[in-house]
């Protein structure tokens, strides 16, 4: 029979199993930059620093767009809940614009787009699985009290996949959207 360990922990708790994997070293400069929005409009100055960051290795570069999923009816999806055609098409919009400034840079430049209630979580879960180096995000201006309520979109996508997250003011989308946030 084994003995137990002499550290006091209950025998259960001990790990037993392969050591920590080894951290993910991440190239600098990124060689794989993901472009990313919850559905704000790229501005110049975020175009602007993906190309920055694109330019030292002529990165490849992928722009996705984030519609929100307004939530759910008991646990069930709901139609009237998902993101309607306008705001599908303006996600589309949004994306078009961005790729056609990245490709008239020069830019290998993929796209997509997701519907998701988390925007954060989508963006860090494809920042991972598509082993990028950097996201670049807009930080639309918002009072204090919102950002608050709503979360730093960037912070939560860093803290959930550990990947350096560029975070560039823009200001505030206009209230006219499709629809009001």
């Amino acid at each position: 029979m084994a003995a137990r360990p002499s550290s006091g922990r209950p025998w259960k708790l001990l790990g037993r199993g392969a050591a920590p994997a080894a951290p993910r070293v991440l190239p600098d400069p990124p060689r794989r930059v993901l472009l990313a929005s919850a559905g704000v409009p790229f501005g110049h100055e975020v175009l602007r620093r993906v190309i920055d960051l694109a330019t030292p290795e002529h990165a490849k570069i992928t722009v996705i767009s984030i519609a929100r999923v307004h939530g759910t009816s008991f646990g069930f999806p709901n139609p009237g809940l998902q993101p309607n055609r306008l705001e599908i098409e303006e996600q589309r919009r949004i994306i078009a614009e961005a790729v056609e400034a990245l490709r008239s840079e020069g830019f290998e430049v993929r796209s997509a787009m997701s519907k998701a209630r988390n925007a954060a979580k989508m963006i860090a879960r494809w920042g991972k699985a598509k082993n990028f180096h950097a996201i670049v995000v807009p930080d639309p201006e918002r009072p204090r009290w919102r950002r608050v309520i709503e979360g730093d979109l960037a912070r939560d996508i860093e803290r959930r996949c550990g990947i350096p997250v560029h975070a560039v003011p823009v200001p505030a989308p206009s209230p006219g959207g499709a629809r009001a946030h």
